[in-house]
């Protein structure tokens, strides 16, 4: 209690305030850590009703009694300051039938509890006295008028007169002999107004209640509770078994509050049932009222829940298509109720509870705000990467996948990026170019012909590659006078530098040839020689062809290579010995 009262340092007013018929104003207001709460504002006269009323709150726990927050004196009166609620008369216009009847229920177990465990009567049972809270509970409030049973005295009823409703004032009290009534009867007068309050709200639902249980609902309040006779009219607790208390909405609220004293079998046949269950409610009263108690750490450990309930509640109504879940919620209702949960909940470092909201993740994703991805979820589904979990590591990195398309690379991955893996297809017919524009390695290899390269495709498409149909004409002039036969050209290429494909310390070409005249690329013939080399005949004008012996031998460190030959320019001078001639070194 003084915790809560120390932590409240301040809060803010806001107005328009609501005014109670006893003359009571209730503002809306704002803590100073942003949460809201509602400030009672009482005259200062009323001081010691106020302080009683204090009292019962802060010694009082009961979820559906007014939860008590601090009480100062201020200029304008004193302030005593809830949770957050409204007046039943001001929501009651907006509440489902369904509502209804679980509002009736928080206000009986209220008073069940006042009678049983507190041994108090509270004199002053009526629509006033009652409010809703922000998760659509009732709660029972006015305070002021609590007692003792046995202080329930004339004196002290005539004392309060002024705040009481007039409808909640049994009969009995009219008659000049009343008295105090006895220990065992002391529920007597709260049963008679509660049975008032319960045949006004009786008027307003709607045909979703039984017409039957409404009829027998009504008889049993007019032959125990509103009976004239105080003796005969029973404990409340008798109501909580009758039939209009049973109802779906009702069953499914009260098993989830005591979801931990169920055994397995129970809540295993519960979840198992629930989406059939809920169907049948309406959306609103889903959102409101249901998804607090369904989004938690308790259910999100059920595995019968997570298999057959969540995946409907973890993602907004879509068209329908075959082979998609069919959800309970309208995109507007989920972004409302459910995503302020999902963010609360992606702050609990719990691992069931992070699979459960990771393994759905694509389902809600886009209904987060920008801000909300970056700020919130993205750093929270990234301490899932420093887990020591596989399975958490694992789904995390595929939800991280899932953000890269909502917020980008830069954001999720982070860094500069450079480009390293290459569109590129291969292609036996044609070579198609699927790298980006001007990419060094997307360009088609010319290969040379036997090391001589052709200089005029080298910056043409690989379609125009020279094949062995090309035309004498287009090979350089090498003709030279004609020279002796059998003279044989030495030719040796040193190497340049090491190449990783082909690598050759040295090649030597020996060539006997009487003149280069008539040379053409596509009528030279190899074969391989027995010693490792490449022998290199030459076309002969009678069909037949000479051999032109050409050692080649191939090493470990040889490397391709490209000569270009001078046109019109003569190897060999008449005269020289063949033998001594010795080619320069040709850079390709």
């Amino acid at each position: 209690m003084g915790s809560e009262n120390s932590a409240l340092k301040s809060y803010t007013l806001k107005e328009p305030p609501f005014t109670l018929p006893s003359g009571l104003a209730v503002y809306p207001a704002v803590l100073q850590d942003g949460k809201f709460a509602s400030v009672f504002v009482y005259k200062r006269e009323n001081e010691d009703k106020v302080n009683k009323a204090a009292k019962h709150l802060k010694t009082l726990r009961h979820p559906c009694l007014l939860r008590f927050l601090s009480c100062t004196v201020e200029a304008d009166g004193i302030h005593l300051v809830t949770e957050r609620v409204q007046p039943l008369e001001v929501a009651l216009e907006t509440l489902s039938s369904a509502e209804v009847c679980a509002g009736i229920y928080d206000i009986l177990l209220a008073l069940i509890f006042l009678h049983d465990r507190g041994h108090l009567t509270h004199n002053n049972v009526c629509l006033s006295s009652v409010f809703v809270s922000e998760d659509g509970h009732w709660k029972l409030g006015g305070m002021e008028t609590v007692c003792k049973v046995s202080q329930a005295t004339p004196e002290f009823l005539r004392s309060i007169q002024s705040i009481r409703d007039p409808a909640s004032i049994p009969p009995e009290e009219m008659s000049p002999e009343f008295t105090t009534l006895p220990e065992c009867h002391g529920h007597a007068r709260d049963a008679f107004s509660f049975g008032t309050l319960v045949e006004s709200l009786l008027t307003i639902l709607n045909e979703q209640v039984s017409a039957d249980v409404l009829s027998s609902f009504q008889q049993t309040l007019h032959s125990t509770l509103l009976n004239p006779i105080p003796k005969c009219r029973p404990a409340l607790c008798t109501l909580l078994s009758h039939d209009f208390f049973r109802n779906d909405f009702l069953e499914v609220v009260n098993f989830l509050k005591s979801l931990t004293l169920k055994s397995e079998e129970e809540k295993t046949e519960f979840f198992k049932f629930l989406l059939d269950r809920v169907s049948c409610l309406s959306e609103e009263l889903i959102a409101s009222r249901l998804v607090p108690l369904l989004l938690n750490q308790l259910v999100f450990a059920e595995p019968v829940a997570v298999k057959s309930f969540l995946p409907h509640l973890l993602g907004p109504k879509k068209d329908h298509a075959q082979g998609e879940t069919p959800c309970l919620l309208s995109p507007a209702l989920f972004q409302s109720r459910v995503i302020p949960v999902l963010l609360q909940l992606f702050e609990v470092h719990e691992e069931h509870v992070r699979m459960v909201l990771l393994s759905h993740i694509e389902a809600y994703v886009e209904h987060f705000t920008q801000e909300q991805l970056k700020k919130v979820i993205l750093p929270q589904v990234l301490l899932g990467l420093r887990d020591t979990s596989d399975s958490i590591v694992a789904i995390t990195l595929h939800s991280l996948a899932v953000l890269v398309s909502l917020l980008g690379p830069e954001v999720v991955v982070g860094g500069e990026r450079t480009k390293i893996f290459k569109r590129t297809a291969p292609s036996f017919t044609k070579n198609i170019d699927l790298s980006l524009e001007g990419d060094p390695f997307s360009q088609p290899i010319k290969f040379p012909i036997n090391g001589l390269s052709d200089v005029k495709n080298t910056s043409e498409d690989s379609e125009n590659f020279p094949s062995s149909s090309k035309k004498s004409e287009e090979w350089p002039d090498w003709s030279e006078p004609e020279e002796p036969e059998n003279q044989t050209v030495n030719i040796q290429i040193w190497p340049r530098e090491p190449c990783d494909a082909v690598k050759s310390q040295c090649t030597t070409l020996d060539v006997e040839e009487s003149s280069w005249d008539d040379c053409e690329p596509s009528s030279l013939d190899t074969k391989v020689n027995p010693g490792g080399g490449i022998t290199a005949t030459k076309p002969v004008t009678s069909g037949e062809q000479k051999p032109i012996p050409a050692l080649l031998p191939l090493t470990e460190e040889s490397m391709p290579w490209k000569s270009s030959l001078p046109q019109k320019t003569s190897l060999v001078q008449r005269g020289d010995d063949p033998d001594q001639i010795k080619l320069p070194k040709v850079s390709s």
